[in-house]
């Protein structure tokens, strides 16, 4: 009988707690990568859903979000090949965030 690990699938998924992206706001963070995805509620943003997968006070923690903005910014972040990197999300009015 063969091994599971014989089979070298990989799992594409994030490690970490789930967090709100409330709790970092302000806050320096390390994006380590993301995942762009179709959203459950389709009627919301672009009916994408960014889930970030970010080091914060020496922990790996996962974020989801469907913030356009953050999904565009994290696009153009690949397009430079610049993961990871270091930012802060600061919330924007009247919604919405960004990183600076």
């Amino acid at each position: 009988m063969r091994n599971f690990s014989d089979f070298n699938i990989k799992v594409d998924n994030f490690t970490g707690k789930k967090i709100e992206i409330d709790e970092v706001v302000g806050n320096m963070i390390e994006v380590l990568d993301y995942k762009l995805e179709p959203s459950k509620f389709k009627d919301k943003g672009n009916g994408m859903r960014l889930t970030l997968s970010i080091r914060f006070e020496e922990k790996e923690r996962v974020i989801f979000t469907g913030s356009v903005i953050l999904q565009e910014q994290c696009e153009k972040v690949r397009d430079i090949d610049g993961f990871p990197f270091a930012a802060t999300i600061t919330a924007l009015k009247p919604r919405g965030y960004k990183f600076i």
